[in-house]
C-alpha cells in the first residue's frame, strides 16, 4: 500500500515501477554514478499506454523550470563531448575539432533549444530542428515517425535542402536515447536522401538496453558508415513486462488529479482562494530584428547566431520595462511554447543578467504527463488548455501553481496552424486562462519566420 511513509523514500516510484538502472558513465567514457543521474532526471507516469513512465529532465528546461545557466551549461557539457570525437573518415580539415559538425538537427519539441545550444558550442554548424507544425509555404523535404509517441509524425523542413547534404559528420541531437528507434530511423532516411560516412548521436541520458546498442552497431555494420554516441550519462535501465499495470496501480492509490477551480483545464492545485484570482495579462513590443528567425524550424546559420547574441540585451530591457511592476523583486517564469524553446532560453539569461532577480526557463509541451503532488514525483500539477497554434488538441504546462511566481513572461510566436495564418497571431485565450491565476503575465510575440524561398539566406 502507498502511503506518505513510502513516498518519503526518494527512489519510491523507481522502486514501485520496478525499473532496474546501472549506470555505466557517460559516453565517452567519463565517470558517473546514480547521483549524477538523479542530477539530472526525475521520473513520472505517462499518459501514453505505449509507454509507461518518464524520465523527467531536471536540466532541460521543458517540463520543469531550469534556471537557463543550468540549460546552457548541459549543453556545453555535451558539446564538448562531441567535439573530443575521433575525426570523420573522410575529413580532410587540420586535425580534430567542431568543423567536423557542419550541420545538427535537433528533434522537436523536446530538444529544439538543447540541439540550438550544443550548435552553439560547435562553431561553424548549421542547425535545424525536425518540426510538427505544418507552415503554409513550406513543404517538408523529409518525414520521420516515432511510433511510441504521443505525436508520431515530424517533418524537416529546411529552407535549403542542400544543408542536408553538406559533407562531413551529422549529429543528432535528443534529450534522451531510451531504444535509440527514432535516431535508427532518422538516420536511415538522412542516408537514403543523402548518404555520407559519419554520423553521431548526443542525448544528456543514454539509456538504452545491451539489445539497443547493439542494434546501434548493427546499423553502422549494414550501411557502412561510423555511428558514435555521447552523452553525459549511460545507464541501463531495465523495465519488467508488467511495468504498465505497475503504473496503473500507483495511478489508482493516489486516485485522480485534483482540478484546479476557475481554470476549466487545470489539473493542478488551487490556490488558497480556490483558483479565482485573476492577475494582470499585458503585451510588450520587442525591438525583435527583422532579418533573425524564431528559431531553426527552417534552419539556422553561424550568423543568426551572432544576431540573436547582439539583440538579446535589448529584448531584455524590452520585456523588463513591460512587466507590470518592473521595480519589484521576485521570481520570474519565462515560458516558451512547444517547439519554441531556444529564444525563451536565450531571454531568460538575458533577463537573469540584467535584472539579478531568479529567473527560470520552461516550455509547454504536447507530452501528457500523469500529475501527482506527492514527494519524490517529478510532476506535481498539470495545466491543461488547448493549443495555442492548434485548438482542436490539447496542451500543457507542468509545475505552475499559484503564488509560485511573481511574474511569467510568456513567448510565443506570431502564429501559423495547419489551416493557414493567424490573423491576429496565436489563440492564447485558453493558455493565458491558465497562466493568470498563477501570476502576472507579460506576453511576448516574436515574428514566426517563414523563408520566402528555397535557399533562403537563413538557412545557408
Amino acid at each position: 500500500m502507498l502511503g506518505q511513509d513510502r513516498t518519503r523514500d526518494p527512489d519510491w516510484l523507481w522502486e514501485e515501477l520496478g525499473l532496474g538502472i546501472e549506470v555505466r558513465g557517460g559516453e565517452p567514457a567519463a565517470p558517473a554514478d546514480a547521483a549524477e543521474l538523479r542530477r539530472l532526471v526525475g521520473l513520472a507516469l505517462r499518459r501514453n499506454p505505449l509507454r509507461a513512465h518518464l524520465l523527467v529532465s531536471r536540466v532541460l528546461g521543458k517540463h520543469l523550470p531550469v534556471p537557463p545557466a543550468t540549460a546552457l551549461d548541459a549543453a556545453a557539457r555535451l558539446a564538448e563531448r562531441v567535439r573530443a570525437l575521433p575525426a570523420p573518415a573522410r575529413w580532410a580539415g587540420p586535425g580534430p575539432g567542431a568543423a567536423e559538425v557542419p550541420l545538427v538537427i535537433g528533434y522537436c519539441e523536446t530538444a529544439t533549444a538543447l540541439g540550438h545550444a550544443v550548435a552553439d558550442g560547435l562553431p561553424n554548424s548549421h542547425y535545424l530542428h525536425t518540426t510538427r507544425r505544418r507552415v503554409p509555404g513550406s513543404t517538408p523535404v523529409l518525414e520521420f515517425v516515432e511510433s511510441h509517441s504521443h505525436a508520431t509524425h515530424h517533418w524537416l523542413m529546411p529552407a535549403d535542402p542542400g544543408v542536408l547534404e553538406t559533407p562531413g559528420r551529422l549529429l543528432l541531437v535528443d534529450d534522451e536515447l531510451s531504444t535509440g528507434r527514432t535516431a535508427m530511423g532518422t538516420i536511415r532516411i538522412l542516408h537514403a536522401f543523402a548518404p555520407r560516412t559519419d554520423y553521431a548521436v548526443a542525448a544528456l541520458v543514454d539509456a538504452r538496453p545491451p539489445s539497443a546498442r547493439a542494434a546501434f552497431d548493427a546499423l553502422a555494420a549494414e550501411l557502412g558508415i561510423r555511428l558514435d554516441v555521447v552523452s553525459l550519462v549511460a545507464a541501463t535501465v531495465t523495465v519488467p513486462a508488467d511495468v504498465t499495470a505497475r503504473a496503473s496501480r500507483i495511478r489508482a492509490a493516489f486516485g485522480a488529479p485534483t482540478p484546479a477551480e476557475g481554470g476549466g483545464g487545470g489539473d493542478g492545485v488551487a490556490d488558497d482562494d480556490g483558483g479565482r484570482a485573476e492577475h494582470r495579462v499585458t503585451r510588450v513590443a520587442v525591438s525583435w530584428p527583422a532579418a533573425l528567425p524564431d528559431g531553426a524550424r527552417h534552419g539556422w546559420s553561424p550568423a543568426a547566431r551572432e544576431r540573436l547574441t547582439d539583440a538579446v540585451p535589448a529584448v531584455a530591457k524590452d520585456v523588463l520595462a513591460g512587466l507590470p511592476d518592473p521595480a519589484r523583486g521576485g521570481d520570474i517564469l519565462v515560458l516558451g511554447t512547444e517547439e519554441l524553446m531556444y529564444v525563451p532560453m536565450r531571454l531568460a539569461d538575458g533577463l537573469a543578467e540584467l535584472t539579478g532577480r531568479r529567473v527560470v526557463y520552461q516550455s509547454t509541451t504536447r507530452s501528457p504527463v500523469h500529475p501527482l503532488d506527492v514527494d519524490g514525483y517529478a510532476i506535481r500539477a498539470a495545466l491543461t488548455f488547448p493549443a495555442p497554434d492548434g485548438p482542436e488538441r490539447v496542451s500543457h504546462v507542468y509545475n505552475v501553481t499559484p503564488g509560485r511566481y511573481d511574474d511569467i513572461v510568456l513567448v510565443v510566436d506570431s502564429g501559423m496552424d495547419d489551416r493557414g495564418p493567424v490573423p491576429d497571431g496565436p489563440d492564447l485565450d485558453g493558455l493565458l486562462t491558465e497562466l493568470r491565476r498563477c501570476a502576472d503575465v507579460t506576453v511576448v510575440t516574436i515574428p514566426c519566420h517563414v523563408p520566402a524561398a528555397r535557399g533562403a539566406e537563413d538557412a545557408r
